[in-house]
């Protein structure tokens, strides 16, 4: 999340190489939210597709920091 809030969000697959994935994070973290403030930024925000991404090549990908 940024200080302009969670723009992208990606549900993820389990896949070696998304672990890390800040895109998946945010999925995370928008599901930690009560569900009237998680809707509202999911509805505001655009959503990857995790096999579009990895059969892409991960353009999406963007490392999270801890």
């Amino acid at each position: 999340m940024s200080e302009n809030g969670i723009t992208h969000y990606c549900l993820g697959n389990g896949a070696p190489k998304c672990d890390g994935c800040k895109q998946e994070k945010n999925w995370q973290a928008l599901n930690q939210m009560p569900d009237m403030l998680r809707k509202a930024l999911q509805a505001q925000a655009r959503r990857i597709d995790d096999t579009d991404c990895i059969l892409s090549g991960r353009p999406w990908y963007v490392g999270a920091g801890r």
